[in-house]
């Protein structure tokens, strides 16, 4: 007769900290931040971060955020390796599901690898559909020289950033990718990201939208452009060295091949292999 687990799922604690970390540096070590984005997790008041224990020690652990529209993101969902298969991420789906109908939210994503077929198969069992394919590029931030002709200025008026925003949100396949947190484009996040500082247009319409959700002096993030590329880029380019971050991305729809001729031919990498979306419609 197989005994089953004793597991608890409970809220995070801030005297855990160490423990999540240590979980992490198990279940993801080439995709390690919990140590930065801690404080952030613990006091999200609209969301949740929950550890899971067996038998009194923590294991696993997992974070449920809302979006500025108000759909469900799904991250950081670790489990050490010996600890696989008992289901503690099971668990955790449960308990998002369950907070979601409390909630009233409609909508939930999370990604993952496209190799990933275990991350990927736990959540296609709870209802979860492919929503989209994702490329990344990444280049290393180093002191570039900026053209005299580019001026960029962020704009501070939602209306604006709004309208000059949205119509743009086809040409990027109607998502905007921001440490690796997938948007859908909306009024609500266009709105989310010009309180952050982060939409930018120069004196010739030229338009780029920049920043980061979270660790902000690790990596920058272009959530789009459009205009001139060249100008465009090497504009995030100077941003990411003022900033002294260590690293420049951009992720955008498979099917988004200019926007991948921009990057390629402005010295972006493309990573090792694609990453995946997925979503259920409560």
């Amino acid at each position: 007769m197989t005994v089953k687990p004793n597991i608890l799922l409970r809220k995070a604690r801030d005297e855990d900290r160490d423990k999540v970390i240590w979980v992490e540096s198990l279940s993801t070590p080439n995709l390690s931040y919990v140590q930065y984005v801690w404080d952030m997790f613990l006091n999200d008041k609209t969301g949740d971060w929950s550890v899971e224990e067996v038998d009194g020690e923590i294991f696993a652990c997992g974070k449920y955020s809302i979006l500025p529209d108000g759909s469900a993101w799904l991250e950081t969902l670790r489990v050490i390796p010996a600890r696989q298969g008992i289901g503690l991420g099971k668990r955790l789906y449960e308990h998002w599901l369950k907070l979601s109908k409390e909630k009233g939210v409609k909508t939930m994503r999370m990604y993952t690898g496209v190799k990933n077929v275990v991350s990927k198969g736990l959540a296609e069992r709870y209802g979860f559909t492919l929503a989209e394919t994702f490329h990344g590029t990444l280049m290393n931030s180093e002191p570039v020289e900026l053209k005299p002709e580019t001026d960029f200025k962020a704009i501070t008026d939602t209306k604006q950033a709004t309208e000059l925003l949205m119509p743009l949100s086809e040409k990027w396949g109607g998502w905007m990718v921001m440490n690796r947190t997938y948007h859908k484009w909306s009024p609500e996040l266009c709105k989310w990201l010009t309180e952050k500082g982060m939409v930018y247009r120069d004196s010739v319409g030229n338009v780029i939208v920049i920043g980061a959700r979270f660790m902000p002096e690790f990596q920058l993030h272009i959530g789009l452009f459009d205009g001139d590329a060249e100008k465009c880029l090497d504009f995030a380019k100077k941003k990411a060295a003022a900033r002294g971050v260590k690293t420049l991305h951009c992720l955008y729809p498979e099917y988004c091949v200019e926007a991948e001729k921009a990057l390629t031919g402005n010295g972006f990498k493309m990573e090792a292999a694609p990453f995946i979306a997925m979503e259920i419609n409560l």
